[in-house]
């Protein structure tokens, strides 16, 4: 028995595209509710980045959540590192932030991004 698939050829966006990867306003995506989700590390450096807050505020629009997160990114305080000392905050793709956070004895990061509900399993 031989196995065959399709290799994706790089078409126009909305082609070839599945939808979950097209942007929100070719996907007539953008209805919201939009959330801001923060993942961070839990405790300790031996555990992964597990914990996953997802506000309760819910956005119109992906712009309204967007300027949330960038808040977040700047504001909110994980539970590591002990004794913060500087934070650097990075745009990492359209819809999030990466953040550095160098402690008094150890540097963490956490990664704050813009999520839309889209159903429940």
């Amino acid at each position: 028995m031989t196995q065959s698939y399709e290799v994706y050829g790089g078409g126009a966006q909305g082609d070839d595209v599945p939808w979950e990867l097209q942007d929100p306003s070719v996907a007539g995506g953008d209805d919201g509710p939009w959330l801001v989700a923060i993942e961070y590390a839990n405790g300790s450096e031996q555990r992964p980045a597990t914990v996953v807050d997802v506000g309760g505020v819910r956005h119109p629009s992906r712009d309204d959540a967007l300027v949330a997160a960038r808040k977040s990114a700047f504001e909110f305080d994980p539970p590591d590192p002990f004794s913060p000392q500087s934070r650097q905050v990075f745009r990492d793709g359209p819809d999030g932030f990466l953040v550095i956070i160098e402690g008094a004895m150890s540097t963490w990061h956490m990664s704050v991004r813009v999520v839309q509900h889209v159903g429940d399993a």
